[in-house]
Parts: structure tokens; C-alpha cells; sequence
């Protein structure tokens, strides 16, 4: 919301309060302000009125002109093509200041001296959207030549703009803005009441409605329209507010929506074919053209105006093509009604027509201010567009104006704020809010007003009286709790899954939630139909993710493109369903693990993820791990492996698809992904600790020769059920395949540590371990020693 400061000062007076002051107050106590700014960021500039047009003998597109500035004769050089004598425009002297920091000086141009500049709106700093104007900005012939130029527009003005939360629609308006302003500095509120003179002839008009989405309609007839420009004045205001002048008729309407929150529509009267204003909801596939000149294809629930036979507008959206107000009309059929907000937002949503009035639509408006910016305007184009109001208002309202007491006591105000508030300051300040009340004891019985649909709980008005009171005003205290905080075990087991991957070297990603649909299966383990978006922004954020792997590929990718050679990431994100949202941890890794400088470092593989699952492993006091070889869409048929502790799947690992990751420009791309809430559930809770050996161990090495697609973790099963507890530990130091070896065989070589607790281990006694192992993995694998 854009408010001018100039057309606040209407309402309620801004004396010794600069744009910086209003505007920190208003951040601090009602809205976070945007930006203050001026309407024009330019001085200097006065009236002038041409006297004389000659060529440039130098530039056929330059005009030599001769200016009255009402104390000087200026020359001054002009490449406007609709510059010519006679004409009254801006001038900004040697030494102004124009947009964007252009200062004026006195220069000569091909020659011939130049004492000024005659100015364009955009020169000004009036975006050219605001006014459409092609060459210099031609005043009226009564404009006072030597005058302050921004003055007589009426654009010395200053903006303040609110960046509005959705609760607080009363904000749409100057008025509501008002009312909020003379709250916070407790001073008297002018609110204008519109005062129409009614012609003798009688509005035929009758107001039907067949649907309970629009509560209320209220129409008034004008005669003898004169369409021209509006007043200096209003176009400035709408300007600062974000609006284009269009005429007269136009303007009005949207001067008293910004002036009111309700949004008004002027339909040109000899347009329509009937004396009937029918509100209904649209046919399934009915069709309507808007003032934008846009064929729109309606659904069942759509409000539609109609004057009993056709429709001529889009409730609460836009107005019709076919009775849209023109050069020629003389006669309106002016609209003040309500609609239903969440079908508005449906609505103009669907068929992407976002418009100062939906907004207003869809925030709820007061509906206590429908007749009376019906009277406002009337009254407005009485004055400015000549025209005669005909007798009566035809109308409807259905609204049910139940009032919302809410009770609130002045004991709990100070408990939840931790303040000592007197019944005196919190009725000074519903008075200053304007909320009728009834106090008795310290009790008070608070009616909402309208105006303020935010208002609802007693909770509501706390805030109100807190903001009003200014915050900083507060006690500074302590928050009292019988509870001490702490994380839960849950909540350290992630925090402990975080710490460890940090360790790693990994570094931790946040990616977006949300995908294209037809990505949201790709690197998952088992697929499954996301949760979409009803109405998702784009195509690329239609559905919500089944892994967080999803991101953390593009993430992957994005770095890869910007010539990031080694990626190695981690997130604890969500897979999304209907009715759950189990967490999973997802890690990529691309390129050259903890890179060296000074000699070649071994890039990422398969191995390395398996190396960081082992290290998590250990740090979570998860039991033994088994990889079993599986395969899944995009991914390496011959590198992927779901992740098991003992009957409980907890994820899987592997390698991108060399295909899918050429799509991305990728190569060489291995993920995991691990099911939190699994990986707690088996990990033991309490660590336990035994004492360090007090005896040396004995280490063996075995080379096996088995089958080449033997699983290596078969093996070391079969060796420790075998060995039992002597045996300390089991591990896989060594691959080899070869000609020497035998065609589909492959070698292992397995390092075994002894450790004895109570007596120092004998030789004798691991060599005889040694062949009862050789023996047991003979006959289970038909496993040879090399």
C-alpha cells in the first residue's frame, strides 16, 4: 500500500512528525515500512511559457526555443517534437536536479548556448506508465508562468509504503491507514461525509441476486457525464498510490477505492440492454470478455454481473468490454457491492487477473463502507465530471451484521504483556482505536469494529493494546517456566548426525521442498504419487519432494556448471506424504574427496560413501551394517546397494546412472539415503565401554581366492562366527583380479586381529584359529588361499 503523506494530512494532521519519523513509528507499532520516498525527485523547476520555436542550423531534430520564466527571457535548446510557441510547460533552471541525480547547467549544444531544460513527467521521475506522454508535459493555459512547477501538479509529495501482512486489509485504505495513524499519536481523526444533490427523476433500476457470494450490491444512475481529465490533484494522488490516470470517471472510482478499500465499477448505462442488475454464478464454460480484451473461459462458482440477459462483469475481478466507459458515455450505472472472498481468490487466481480491486476482494472488505463510497464518488463526479444524480438506491444487503464482543480483564492484559496498565490507559486506548467498550471492575466487553476483521480473540486485543502502548514501553523480565530446555534424545541423535558429516568434510545443503512432478521419483527407491500443489506458482514447484536427494542433484550440478570440481553435501530433509512426513537423510558426493594440492588425489567412488554410512555408523552406535546389491532407475546397475542392520532397511547407496547424470552434464555422481527415524530406532541409546587390553595382539593376513561376484561382508560373516570373540577384528584391505587369478575369480586379502582379555594370546593357539577359518570358508565359499 502506497500512502501519500499529503493526502493523509486530510485525515489526520502530520504536524511536527518528518516521513522518517512516521515511517519508524509505523515499523515499530502497526507495519513494517518498504520504502519512503518523494513523489519527484527533482527541484527547481518552474513554469514557463514558450515564446518563440525556431530550427537548430546545426540538428534537425533540436528546437531553439525562447522561454518566459516570469523573471527571465531564457534560450534554451529543446529535442521534444511536440515542443511550440505559445505553449505553458516545466522548466528546470541551471542548477536544478533531476531523476536519477541529472543536474541542469547552463551548456551550449551544437553550438548554441542552452540556459535550462524543458522537461518531460519522466524526466521528472513519472514512470512513463503513469502517464503515456511522448514528448515535453503541456500545461493548461492558466497555468501561472514563475510558479513552482511541482506545486501546481500537486507532485511535492512524499510516499510511504507499507508492506502489508494479510490480516490487516483495514490497511488497503487511506482511511484504514487514518484511523491507525491517529491511534499511535492520539490525535483527532477527519473522516469526510459525502453530501449528493439528487435530480427529480427516479432510478428504475431493480437488484437481484441468485447467489450467496455476493451479500451486497448497491447501484446508483448518472446522467449528463462530461468525460474529460481528472483534476491535477487526483491524477498526483493516484499516481503516488500506483495507479494511471485514465478520465475522469475512471479515476474517481479508483480514488475512492484507495480512499475507502471498496473497490467501485462505472458501467456505461446505454450499454445495457435492460433495466436489471441480475448477480449470479457462471455455466460451467461460459465465456466473457474483459476490459482487457481477453476471451475468458468461466467455471461453475465464478460471479457474474449481468443486466438480466448478458454479462457485463467479472464480480469483484474486472468489468466487461462491452460496457466499458468510454469518450462518448453520458450515462453510468455506478456499482458499490461485496463479494465473496475466497471465490474472488479462486477466481482471479485461475484466470491470473490480480487487481487492486481482487486484492481488496479477496482481504475482506467493511461492509459498512459500501454505501458510502457509493455516495463519495457520486459526489466526486457531481463536481468534477457535471453530472446529475438521479433519485434513490437500488440495492441488496444480505450481510448479517452480527457484532463480535470480545471480553477481555485489565488483570489478564498486564499478565501476558508484564505490565501494570491502569483501566484508565487501556480505555485511553480503545478510545484512540475507536472500539466501542463497556468496562466495569476491570472487566471490559470490546465490540470489533468492521473495519478490523483481524480483531477476533481477546489475544487480538492485547496485541493492539501492546503496539499502541509501544512495545519498548515494556517491561524487560525474564520468561517464568517450571521446565529447564534441553533437546530431546531425538533431536541430539540428528544434531549428532550433523556434527559427524561436518566432520567428514561434508558441508550441509537446504534445498527447496518443492519440484516438477515429473522429477519427484527419479532417485528415489521406491516410487510413489507425490503430494501436488492445487495452484503450484510455477511448473518447476508442482509437488513436493519423496527424498531430499532431488535438491541436493541440483545442487550437484549447479556447482559442477560454475566450475566447482569437488561437491560434497548432506541434508536432513523430508519425504513427503499425505499423512506423514518421515525424515531422511540424504548425501551427494562428486569429485575428489578432502582434495590434495601437492599430489593427485583418488576421486569419489563407491567406497567412499560406503566410508562415510561406516563412519556415521560408529558415531550413532548403530549395529553392523549389510550391503546388498539391488537395483534402481537411475542408477549404476553394478554400484548400488540397499543399506540393512539386520531385518531393518534403512536406505540405500549407490551411483547416479551415467545417463541420467549426462543430462545434468554430470559424471561420476554417488548418493545415499538414509531413513532417520530407522537408524534411531536401531542404535543403541547408552554407550557401553569395556577397558582397554591389557595384552598385545596377533594380526593374520588371508588371501582368498573366490568367486568374482562373492559379496565381501559374506566372507567376514562366515569369519566371525567362526572365530567368536577372540577375534577383535575383521577387515577387507585389498581387491585384485587378474589373469593370474582365474577367469570370474577375484582375490581378497582379509586382515584378522586377535585379542585375548585375561592371558596373553600364543601363537599356537591363532594358528590353530587360522585353519579352523581356512576350513570354514572352504566349504562355505569354496574359498582357496592364493
Amino acid at each position: 500500500m502506497k500512502v501519500s503523506l499529503s493526502w493523509l494530512q486530510e485525515y489526520v494532521s502530520l504536524e511536527g512528525i518528518t516521513p522518517d519519523e512516521l515511517a519508524s513509528t509505523l515499523t515499530l507499532r502497526s507495519q513494517e515500512i518498504e520504502n519512503v520516498y518523494n513523489l519527484v525527485e527533482a527541484d527547481t523547476l518552474i513554469i514557463g511559457e514558450v515564446l518563440d520555436v525556431s530550427k537548430h542550423e546545426k540538428a534537425d531534430k533540436l528546437s531553439v526555443c525562447r522561454v518566459d520564466t516570469g523573471k527571465d527571457k531564457l534560450q534554451i535548446v529543446c529535442g521534444a517534437p511536440n515542443v511550440a510557441k505559445g505553449q505553458k510547460v516545466v522548466v528546470a533552471l541551471p542548477g536544478a536536479t533531476l531523476a536519477g541525480g541529472l543536474r541542469i547547467e547552463k551548456t551550449t549544444l551544437r553550438g548554441v548556448e542552452s540556459n535550462g531544460m524543458i522537461c518531460s513527467l519522466s524526466e521528472l521521475g513519472i514512470e512513463y506508465k503513469y502517464h503515456h506522454e511522448d514528448g515535453i508535459h503541456v500545461l493548461a493555459d492558466t497555468a501561472p508562468v514563475g510558479e513552482d512547477a511541482l506545486e501546481y501538479l500537486s507532485l511535492n509529495d512524499t510516499v510511504v509504503e507499507l508492506d502489508l501482512t494479510p490480516n490487516r486489509s483495514d490497511l488497503l485504505s487511506m482511511h484504514g491507514v487514518a484511523y491507525d495513524v491517529a491511534a499511535i499519536y492520539d490525535r483527532k481523526l477527519k473522516l469526510p461525509m459525502p453530501e449528493i444533490i439528487t435530480a427529480n427523476q427516479d432510478n428504475p433500476f431493480t437488484i437481484e441476486t441468485d447467489t450467496e457470494k455476493c451479500p451486497s450490491y448497491y447501484a446508483r444512475i448518472l446522467d449528463n457525464v462530461t468525460i474529460a481529465p481528472s483534476p491535477r490533484w487526483l491524477q498526483a494522488r493516484l499516481i503516488a498510490a500506483g495507479i494511471r490516470p485514465i478520465n475522469n470517471v475512471v479515476d474517481i472510482t479508483n480514488y475512492v477505492m484507495i480512499e475507502t478499500g471498496q473497490p467501485l465499477h462505472a458501467f456505461d448505462l446505454e450499454t445495457l440492454t435492460s433495466e436489471k442488475v441480475l448477480v449470479r454464478e457462471a455455466k460451467q464454460g461460459e465465456t466473457f470478455v474483459t476490459l482487457d480484451e481477453e476471451k475468458r473461459t468461466l467455471e461453475e462458482g465464478d460471479i457474474l454481473i449481468t443486466d438480466g440477459q448478458k454479462p457485463i462483469a467479472l464480480g469483484g475481478v474486472m468489468g466487461g468490454l462491452d460496457t466499458e466507459v468510454s469518450d462518448s458515455t453520458v450515462s453510468l450505472l455506478l456499482e458499490s457491492a461485496t463479494f465473496d472472498p475466497r471465490q474472488i481468490r479462486r477466481t482471479s487466481s485461475r484466470l491470473d487477473l490480480r487487481s487492486e480491486s481482487s486484492i481488496r476482494f479477496e482481504r475482506g472488505v467493511d461492509p459498512e463502507k459500501t454505501r458510502y463510497a457509493l455516495d463519495r464518488a457520486c459526489a466526486f463526479l457531481a463536481t468534477y465530471a457535471k453530472a446529475s444524480i438521479r433519485n434513490g438506491v437500488r440495492y441488496f444487503d444480505n450481510h448479517k451484521r452480527k457484532k463480535r464482543i470480545i471480553p477481555i480483564t485489565l488483570d489478564k492484559v498486564n499478565k501476558v504483556l508484564g505490565s501494570s496498565y491502569s483501566v484508565n490507559e487501556v480505555q485511553n486506548v480503545f478510545d484512540r482505536l475507536d472500539f466501542s467498550y463497556e468496562e466495569k471492575e476491570g472487566r471490559f466487553l470490546v465490540e470489533a469494529p468492521s473495519r478490523r476483521v483481524d480483531i477476533q480473540t481477546y489475544q487480538d486485543l492485547i496485541e493492539e493494546i501492546g503496539r499502541l502502548k509501544d512495545y519498548n514501553e515494556l517491561p524487560d523480565t525474564l520468561p517464568s517456566t517450571v521446565s529447564v530446555g534441553a533437546l530431546s534424545p531425538y533431536q541430539q541423535f540428528k544434531r549428532k548426525i550433523r556434527s559427524t558429516l561436518s566432520a567428514l568434510g561434508l558441508s550441509e545443503a537446504i534445498t527447496y521442498a518443492l519440484r516438477e512432478k515429473e522429477r519427484i521419483n527419479d532417485l528415489t527407491r521406491e516410487n510413489e504419487s507425490p503430494v501436488e500443489l492445487s495452484k503450484p506458482l510455477s511448473k518447476a514447484h508442482h509437488a513436493l519432494v519423496l527424498t531430499p536427494l532431488t535438491g541436493l542433484f541440483d545442487v550437484v550440478a549447479y556447482n559442477k556448471a560454475r566450475k566447482q570440481e569437488s561437491v560434497h553435501l548432506f541434508e536432513i530433509g523430508k519425504r513427503y506424504r499425505k499423512n506423514e512426513e518421515p525424515e531422511r537423510l540424504g548425501i551427494a558426493m562428486h569429485g575428489p574427496y578432502h582434495p590434495r594440492h601437492w599430489q593427485k588425489t583418488p576421486p569419489t567412488d563407491f567406497f567412499t560413501v560406503k566410508g562415510v554410512v561406516e563412519a556415521l555408523q560408529k558415531a550413532l552406535r548403530l549395529p553392523e551394517l549389510d550391503y546388498e546389491k539391488t537395483t534402481i532407475d537411475n542408477y549404476h546397475p553394478h554400484q548400488t546397494a540397499v543399506v540393512k542392520a539386520g531385518d531393518t532397511t534403512l536406505g540405500h547407496i549407490g551411483k547416479v546412472h551415467p545417463e541420467y547424470a549426462e543430462q545434468y552434464d554430470l559424471e561420476d555422481v554417488y548418493l545415499a539415503e538414509l531413513a532417520i527415524d530407522k537408524l534411531y530406532s536401531v542404535a543403541e541409546k547408552d554407550a557401553t565401554y569395556r577397558t582397554v587390553a591389557k595384552y598385545p595382539h596377533i594380526s593374520r593376513d588371508l588371501a582368498l581366492v573366490v568367486d568374482a561376484d562373492l559379496p565381501a561382508g559374506e566372507l567376514l560373516k562366515t569369519v566371525e562366527r567362526t572365530l567368536g570373540e577372540r577375534l577383535s577384528e575383521s577387515r577387507v584391505f585389498d581387491v585384485f583380479t587378474g589373469k593370474t587369478i582365474g577367469e570370474g575369480k577375484k582375490s581378497l586379502a582379509i586382515r584378522l586381529i586377535f585379542e585375548a582379555r585375561e592371558e596373553t594370546l600364543q601363537s599356537s593357539d591363532v594358528d590353530a584359529d587360522i585353519e579352523r577359518v581356512v576350513e570354514a570358508l572352504k566349504d562355505t565359499h569354496d574359498a582357496r588361499l592364493r
